[in-house]
C-alpha cells in the first residue's frame, strides 16, 4: 500500500558501543535470556539498545506496541546456537507485523544473526492544503459543478484541519453544525490521500441514513471533483448477507427446522437468490422472520470458507473483495468496533479481519461512538439472546437436532441410533432444563430489581446492590451455570461422537458446524453471565449494569433483561486498540463539545 524506502544495500551489525551495553546487560542478568530494543542508524548499525524484557515473550510484544518504526528487536540466546526456535519465528512475525525487525546475538554480543530485516520506512506524499481548499473554493471545481454553489467558510476550515492530520498524524477533534458540509470536508482529504499514497480510510457512522448518503451522493461528487478514479464500498456485517450453501442445506431439512407457516418465507429467498446482485438483507423484498434467517445467513462459525462449492459466487466473500480493493470504506460504528474487538482477541494488526487493514480513521455522528465500542469491548448476554441460541437446536421439535436425526436415520442400527437416542434422551432434556433454569435465573433477578426501574441499571449502587448477594439469586445463577455447562458438554460429545465416523459426519455435513457454533455460544453466555454477577475482584475495573428491554407491556417484552460489563477506563482501551495504532484519526460531530470545550469527550474516548 505504500512506497517502499531503498532496499538494504548490506546486513545489520552491532556497533561496538551498542555490544558493550548487550554484554553488560547479559552479564548483570547472570548470563540468562535479555531482551534489547534497539534502534537502526543509517549505516545499518544497531545502535542505543534497551533492555525492555527478561524470557517473556509477550513482554516483548507488549515493549514493541510503543517502540518507533524501523527499529529492532534484539535477543540473547544463552547456548550461543544462533538458530531461531518456533518461539523466535513466531514473534518476529508478530514483530514485523508491528514495524519492527528481529535479531539473536550471543551472550558475548561478537555475532548477530538477523531473523527478520527492520521494514523500510514508508514514503508518503503529503496534500497540499492550498490545492485542495481551493477544490471548495469560489470559482473551484465544486462551483463550477453546482449552479447554486455557496462558499462554506466552515466546511474549508474543517477540510484543512483533517488534510493537517493526514500529513501530521494524531487526533482531530471537530465540531461541525448541521450545514457545514463535513462530509466533503473529510472525504475530500481522504481520496485525495489515497490517490497520492495508495492508503485506506475507513469512514465510520452511527446512522444508515448518513452510510447512504455517503456511498449514493457523497463519493460520486468527489470522484467528479478530483478528476480520478477513487476506489470506495460501502461495507456491511455478515449477518447482512444470505449464505448460498445454508440456503439451500435448509430447504432439504426445512421441515426438521421449520414450522409449516415458515416454508413459504424459504421458499421465497431460494427464488431471490436467483436474481440478487447484492444477496444483503437490504436487498430483500421482504423481512423474513429471525428463526428463517438465522438458519440461512452467512456466519463465520459455520462457513466452510474455501472448501465451500460457492465460495467463489458468494455474497459475502464477493463484497470482501470489493472492499479490499477500495481506498475508501464506509461502515458503521458497531462493525467498526467488532473489527477492533477481533484484531485485539487475535493480535492481528495489519491483515483482514472483519474490516480489511486501514491507517486511517473518520469517525462521523463521534457523540455515538462511546456507546458502540462498549457494546463491542465489554461482554452482553440477554434472555433473547439465549433462547435463541437453544432454539437453534430444538424448537418443539424442530431445529439443528431434529435435522442431526433425520440425516443419521438412513444408516441405520449401531452408533447411529445410538447418537439418536441420546438426542431424544439427554441433550433434549438438557435444552429444556436449560431453558426452565434460565427461567428461574430471570425470575429471580426481575425480583431483584426495583419494580418500576426502565432503561440500564448500574450493578453496586444504592439503586441496585450487588444481585449475587441476594441468596435467591446466586442460587438461580449457579444452577444456570451448571445446566448451561451441561448442555454445552452433551453438544460437544454428540458433535465429536460423529466427528468420528467418516460416514456420519458425511451424512450430517454443515449440521456439525452448526453444533460447534452452538458449544461457543453457549460458553461465550456462561463466561458473560459470571462476568456480569460473579466477577472477578469484585469487578474492579469494569462497570456493570441489567437493563429492561422492549415495551414493558407483555411478559416477553418485559422479561428480555439484558446483562453488560464493560471497561470502566474506555479510554486507555481505545487508545490502545485502535487510537494509537493508526496514523490519523478524526472524530467529527454537531454536538462534541461540553460547556464550550472537547475536555469530556477526551477523557471518555
Amino acid at each position: 500500500m505504500t512506497t517502499p524506502g531503498r532496499p538494504p544495500t548490506h546486513p545489520l551489525e552491532l556497533s561496538a558501543e551498542a555490544a558493550r551495553t548487550i554484554r553488560a546487560e547479559i552479564e548483570r542478568a547472570g548470563g540468562r535470556e535479555v531482551c534489547f530494543l534497539a534502534d537502526v542508524d543509517e549505516a545499518r548499525r544497531v545502535v542505543r539498545p534497551r533492555a525492555v524484557a527478561r524470557g517473556n515473550h509477550e513482554a516483548v510484544l507488549a515493549a514493541a506496541r510503543d517502540a518507533p518504526q524501523g527499529s529492532v528487536m534484539v535477543h540473547n540466546h544463552p547456548s550461543g546456537l544462533l538458530e531461531p526456535s518456533e518461539a523466535d519465528l513466531a514473534v518476529a512475525v508478530r514483530l514485523f507485523q508491528e514495524g519492527l525487525g528481529s535479531a539473536l546475538v550471543d551472550n558475548a554480543a561478537t555475532r548477530l544473526y538477523v531473523v527478520v530485516e527492520p521494514p523500510e520506512p514508508r514514503i508518503v506524499e503529503p496534500l497540499d492544503l492550498e490545492e485542495l481548499e481551493a477544490v471548495l473554493a469560489p470559482g473551484g471545481p465544486l462551483a463550477d459543478l453546482h449552479p447554486a454553489f455557496e462558499d462554506r467558510p466552515g466546511q474549508r476550515e474543517m477540510l484543512r484541519v483533517v488534510a493537517e492530520r493526514y500529513n501530521e498524524g494524531g487526533v482531530a477533534l471537530v465540531e461541525a453544525g448541521t450545514g457545514t458540509g463535513k462530509s466533503l470536508a473529510y472525504l475530500l482529504p481522504a481520496a485525495a490521500w489515497a490517490l497520492k499514497n495508495d492508503e485506506r480510510t475507513v469512514v465510520a457512522t452511527a446512522t444508515l441514513n448518513l452510510q447512504d448518503q455517503l456511498v449514493a451522493k457523497d463519493l460520486p461528487l468527489v470522484r467528479a471533483l478530483l478528476g480520478d478514479e477513487v476506489d470506495f464500498a460501502l461495507v456491511k456485517g455478515r449477518g447482512n448477507y444470505v449464505s448460498i450453501r445454508r440456503a439451500h442445506l435448509a430447504a432439504t431439512q426445512q421441515g426438521e427446522l421449520f414450522a409449516e407457516d415458515r416454508s413459504g418465507e424459504l421458499q421465497a429467498i431460494l427464488q431471490w437468490l436467483d436474481t440478487t446482485e447484492d444477496g444483503s438483507l437490504g436487498d430483500l423484498p421482504f423481512r423474513p422472520a429471525e428463526d428463517v434467517w438465522e438458519e440461512v445467513q452467512s456466519d463465520s462459525d459455520v462457513c466452510l470458507r474455501a472448501r465451500c462449492p460457492h465460495f467463489q459466487e458468494c455474497f459475502f466473500q464477493r463484497s470482501r473483495r470489493r472492499a479490499a480493493s477500495a481506498r475508501v470504506l464506509v461502515a458503521n460504528h458497531h462493525l467498526l468496533f467488532t473489527d477492533v474487538a477481533v484484531r485485539q482477541a487475535s493480535g492481528n494488526h495489519t491483515s483482514t479481519a472483519v474490516l480489511p487493514p486501514y491507517r486511517h480513521l473518520i469517525l462521523d455522528e463521534a457523540h455515538h461512538v462511546e456507546d458502540a465500542a462498549t457494546s463491542h469491548l465489554g461482554v452482553e448476554v440477554t434472555r433473547r439472546g439465549l433462547y435463541r441460541t437453544l432454539g437453534r437446536l430444538d424448537r418443539r421439535g424442530r431445529g439443528v437436532l431434529a435435522a442431526v436425526q433425520e440425516a443419521l436415520a438412513p444408516l441405520g442400527e449401531g452408533t447411529a441410533l445410538e447418537l439418536r437416542r441420546r438426542i431424544e434422551t439427554s441433550v433434549r432434556p438438557a435444552v429444556d432444563v436449560a431453558r426452565a433454569v434460565l427461567d428461574g435465573l430471570q425470575d429471580a433477578l426481575e425480583g431483584h430489581l426495583p419494580p418500576e426501574a426502565q432503561g440500564a441499571l448500574r450493578i453496586g449502587t444504592p439503586e441496585l446492590p450487588e444481585p449475587a448477594a441476594d441468596p435467591r439469586v446466586e442460587e438461580r445463577l449457579d444452577e444456570a451455570l451448571a445446566r448451561l455447562l451441561d448442555l454445552e458438554r452433551e453438544v460437544a460429545r454428540l458433535r465429536l461422537t460423529i466427528d468420528d465416523h467418516e460416514a456420519m459426519a458425511e451424512a450430517v455435513g454443515g449440521r456439525l458446524l452448526d453444533l460447534g457454533a452452538v458449544e461457543r455460544r453457549l460458553q461465550g453466555a456462561r463466561t458473560a453471565l459470571r462476568t456480569v454477577l460473579q466477577p472477578e475482584d469484585g469487578g474492579r475495573g469494569l462497570v456493570r449494569w441489567i437493563e429492561r428491554r422492549g415495551r414493558p407491556r407483555g411478559r416477553a417484552a418485559a422479561r428480555n433483561l439484558a446483562l453488560a460489563a464493560a471497561p470502566i477506563e474506555l479510554g486507555e482501551r481505545l487508545r490502545e486498540a485502535l487510537f494509537g495504532r493508526l496514523d490519523t484519526v478524526v472524530l467529527c460531530s454537531a454536538t462534541l463539545t461540553t460547556q464550550g470545550t472537547f475536555d469530556f469527550v477526551r477523557g471518555r474516548i
